[in-house]
């Protein structure tokens, strides 16, 4: 019997390792929020089947802070209505988990104050909660639910937070990157908007300047023959309208 126990136990750190193995493998291939949060599910529940008896359904969710509620970004045999309620986190099981940064058991979770919320939930009679936390700042929870009393064993507590440790570093690289490329489309933004600026100035500006000083050359060079006395004053002419243009050319180029 002790071989036997030693051997399922063996076994289960040897899924939990192969599944965390996985885990990190498909997240660090990816940049992609969503689909951070479809994998924290998905490897989720597939790892909970190979420590249970397979054919287990669990119902998943994960919740990330937005503003002033915690908000389903991704979910697992929850209903579309279901998706789009917010909870507070200031109540029952998810209160506590939040407030310990620990992961919490609810005995059950269809009397919970909030996760009662969900239709799906009602069915469950064990839940878990997971805080997603990295050092002091807090992104959300992973809630998973199960019809089965007593679902959740210690190992798959750890499993559990194995896939979250691992799932927040992906979530913030991804975040980043997203953020970094919010960015650069925004300076790719102002620098046509300015390209557009300058060339609708240049045309506007120095480009009706340069014409009209070739212009006043022409004029200058047919005064030649036709009224020599004229010529200095329109020398003159062009001479501050050349060094007006230069001016503006010069701002252009300065801002």
């Amino acid at each position: 019997l002790e071989e036997e126990a030693e051997l399922r136990q063996l076994r289960a750190s040897h899924e939990r390792a192969r599944v965390v193995f996985e885990l990190a493998s498909t997240l660090s291939a990816t940049l992609s929020s969503n689909a951070v949060l479809e994998t924290i599910l998905e490897v989720g529940e597939a790892g909970m089947q190979d420590l249970d008896r397979p054919g287990t359904s669990h119902v998943g969710i994960v919740l990330l802070s937005i503003r002033e509620g915690l908000h389903i970004v991704a979910a697992r045999h929850v209903s579309e209505r279901d998706q789009r309620i917010v909870f507070s986190g200031s109540r029952g099981t998810l209160a506590q988990a939040l407030a310990s940064a620990e992961p919490v058991l609810s005995d059950n979770p269809g009397a919970d104050p909030e996760l009662s919320q969900l239709s799906a939930m009602r069915s469950c009679r064990e839940a878990i909660v997971v805080p997603l936390r990295a050092g002091f700042e807090s992104f959300g929870a992973v809630v998973f639910g199960s019809a089965q009393a007593g679902a959740y064993t210690e190992d798959h507590i750890d499993l559990l937070m194995a896939i979250c440790s691992q799932a927040i570093v992906a979530l913030q690289n991804a975040q980043l990157y997203q953020s970094l490329m919010q960015e650069k489309e925004h300076i790719v933004s102002v620098e046509e908007d300015a390209r557009k600026k300058l060339a609708r100035d240049l045309h506007d500006g120095p480009t009706q300047d340069i014409a009209s000083i070739a212009m006043r050359v022409n004029t200058i060079r047919m005064l030649f023959d036709r009224d020599p006395s004229r010529v200095p004053d329109e020398l003159v002419q062009v001479e501050q309208m050349a060094r007006r243009t230069t001016t503006k050319i010069r701002h252009m180029l300065f801002t």
